[in-house]
C-alpha cells in the first residue's frame, strides 16, 4: 500500500495528495479532521468516493505557527491541549487519560462522517497511540465504527497485554515503512527505490507525505527539513515518477488499499483469532 498521510493539513498538501490519488501514484490516504483545511479535503473526498480515504487520528499539533486542537466538545484540561486550546507539539507532552483519547478519536470520525466522508480505515498521526492505554482506546474507536485500523504485531501484542484481544478480522501489517527523519531530501529517492527492491512478502504499508514547496507550506514548516516543504515536494515527485512506477512492476509488488482489504475480509471464514491475519 502506498499511503499518503496528512490530507487536510493545508491547501498545498490537499492539492498534492488529491493529484497523487487521481494519478494512481498513491492508493490510500488519511484525513486530519482537526486541521484548518479539513473542510476543503472533506469536500473533495465527498465528491470522489472512489478513493480510499481514512481518518488520520490526530492528537498532536507539531508546527510552531500553524496549530489545531481537539474536535470533541469536552474540557480536557491540560492533558490533551495546551492553554491556548491547541494539541501539544510532541507525543511526550500528551498526558490525557485513555478514555479521553477514545472520545477525541471518536469525535474526529463522527465529524468526518457528518460532512459526507465515508472513511475506509483508521490510522494515527505521528503514531501518537503507540503507547500503553492509548492503543486500546484507538482499537476501541475503530471497532465502534466498524473500521479496519493500522496496527502491527508489536502494537497488537501490547493491546493484548492490556486486555484487548485480537479479533478474527484484525489485519496486521507486516512492515510499516517511512523515510527516517534523519535522511536528507537528496536521500529520499534512493530510500524509496531501495525499499521497493527489498520489500518482503506480506502486507507492507509505505507512508509518504506529498505536498508542494510553495509559499503556504514553507510558511507552515519554516526551515524544518524532515517533512518540511522541500521534503514533501520531493515525496510527491518521487511517487509520481516513472522510476517509482517501474520499481513497483519490476519487483512484482501488488498494490492494495483498505477498501480492498475490507472486501477480502468478507470472503474469509473459519479463521481462529490471529490465524493468518496477514493474508489478504
Amino acid at each position: 500500500m502506498i499511503h499518503a498521510d496528512d490530507l487536510g493539513m493545508c491547501h498545498s498538501v490537499n492539492r498534492a495528495i488529491s493529484m497523487a490519488l487521481e494519478s494512481g501514484a498513491v492508493n490510500s490516504a488519511s484525513l486530519m479532521v482537526p486541521c484548518p483545511c479539513f473542510q476543503e479535503a472533506a469536500e473533495w473526498g465527498r465528491q470522489h468516493p472512489e478513493y480510499d480515504i481514512g481518518i488520520h487520528s490526530t492528537l498532536i499539533s507539531e508546527w510552531e505557527s500553524y496549530r489545531w486542537g481537539p474536535v470533541a466538545k469536552t474540557d480536557y484540561g491540560t492533558g490533551l491541549a495546551d492553554d491556548n486550546g491547541s494539541f501539544w507539539p510532541r507525543n511526550s507532552l500528551l498526558r490525557a487519560e485513555p478514555e479521553r483519547i477514545y472520545e477525541e478519536i471518536s469525535a474526529q470520525i463522527m465529524l468526518a462522517k457528518q460532512v459526507g466522508v465515508n472513511p475506509t480505515h483508521l490510522d494515527s498521526h505521528m503514531l501518537s497511540v503507540a503507547r500503553p492505554g492509548y492503543i486500546t482506546a484507538y482499537i476501541k474507536a475503530a471497532r465502534q465504527f466498524g473500521l479496519p485500523f493500522l496496527i502491527d504485531e508489536y502494537w497488537l501484542s501490547r493491546a493484548s497485554r492490556e486486555g484487548t484481544a485480537a479479533a478474527q478480522d484484525d489485519v496486521v501489517v507486516s512492515d510499516l515503512l517511512q523515510a527516517h527523519f534523519k535522511l536528507s531530501v537528496d536521500d529520499l529517492e534512493e530510500y524509496y527505490l531501495s525499499t521497493l527492491r527489498g520489500m518482503k512478502p506480506g502486507l507492507n504499508v509505505l507512508l509518504v507525505h506529498p505536498g508542494f514547496d510553495d509559499n503556504e507550506l514553507r510558511a507552515i514548516t519554516g526551515d524544518c527539513l524532515p517533512y518540511g516543504a522541500a521534503w514533501r515536494q520531493r515525496d510527491f515527485e518521487i511517487v509520481t515518477s516513472a522510476a517509482f512506477r517501474s520499481a513497483l512492476g519490476e519487483n512484482k509488488i501488488q498494490l492494495v488499499n483498505w477498501r480492498t482489504i475490507k472486501s477480502a475480509l468478507g470472503t474469509r471464514t473459519g479463521l481462529l483469532p490471529g490465524e493468518n491475519r496477514r493474508a489478504v
